[in-house]
């Protein structure tokens, strides 16, 4: 049996738990729409892009990164539209938000790497700097809040794909459709041994084995790897049986040597490249790369 003290502890515990529950069942039931909002979508804005990536990679997840411009009317359409909504709260639970002025450095610097060309815009990263969803302008709520739910849903699907892939027992068909998605989705890093497995996988389709040898040259490139990049595209060269594709190559082996500041030898390989297909549909191509590399070597 309780002693008179317990029970009054005991009393008073039960009545402080009646009173947290009665206080939450009352906000449950406030509509959201009445709710206090301390802040678009009620979250906790990162200062920049650097706290933004911090922030979403040690709480697993995805940066939300709003392009607005000064003196931008439909940045305020935009902002109008969507900050009061009870649906862009519940966007943002699983979003580390950050606003980017689009003239700032910052801004500029992100703007390139994802081919944002104007304000308003809306991007969605892994922390990583993986593309998730990617929106330029703006028509209203309805068809924001409808692409970027399909596109979250479409990349946490993909992204599940990817985490459960041993990459050394891929099939050449699998191995090629994921690294080019994510290269796609501008993840070079991830991609690169996705692509390496394609060009190496047992019973490729006709022509897959090629396809890949081309995607992985570019990702050897973009992440500086140029020998690799050359010898990736060399042996691609050497097994095409396909003449636009060998086209392709040769015009971007040519490109290999102004990665590595040499542009008499790109010259040279251009002026093959042009000696050699006289017929090609690159030949205008070919020529405004001759004549923008000809100063460039005279002068040196």
């Amino acid at each position: 049996m309780l002693s008179p003290a317990r029970r009054s502890s005991a009393a008073l515990w039960l009545l402080a738990l009646t009173l947290v529950s009665g206080y939450a069942a009352a906000q449950d039931s406030v509509p959201p729409q009445t709710r206090a909002v301390r802040s678009p979508g009620n979250a906790d804005w990162a200062k920049d892009a650097t706290e933004a990536r911090s922030r979403a990679a040690s709480q697993n997840k995805l940066v939300y990164f709003e392009f607005e411009s000064s003196g931008c009317g439909n940045c305020r359409r935009m902002q109008a539209l969507l900050y009061p909504a009870f649906d862009f709260e519940s966007l943002l639970i699983r979003l580390v938000p950050v606003k980017l002025q689009f003239e700032s450095p910052e801004g500029k610097l992100i703007a390139e790497r994802y081919s944002i060309e104007d304000a308003p815009a809306v991007l969605i990263t892994t922390p990583e700097g993986r593309l998730v969803f990617r929106m330029q302008g703006f028509k209203d709520a309805a068809d924001f809040y409808s692409h970027v739910h399909k596109d979250l849903d479409t990349y946490r699907q993909f992204a599940k794909r990817i985490d459960a892939q041993d990459i050394a027992s891929l099939s050449a068909e699998e191995a090629y459709a994921t690294g080019r998605e994510l290269y796609s989705r501008l993840d070079p890093q991830a991609a690169l041994p996705r692509l390496k497995r394609a060009t190496v996988a047992p019973h490729p389709q006709p022509g897959l084995r090629e396809s890949a040898l081309e995607g992985l040259a570019a990702v050897e490139l973009e992440l500086g790897e140029a020998a690799q990049a050359r010898k990736s595209i060399d042996q691609l060269i050497a097994m095409t049986k396909n003449l636009d594709q060998r086209e392709r190559a040769e015009l971007f082996r040519a490109q290999i040597p102004l990665s590595q500041n040499n542009p008499a030898e790109a010259l040279a390989l251009y002026k093959k490249f042009e000696k050699d297909h006289p017929g090609s549909k690159y030949r205008d191509k070919v020529k405004s790369f001759i004549e923008r590399l000809q100063p460039t070597t005279s002068n040196r």
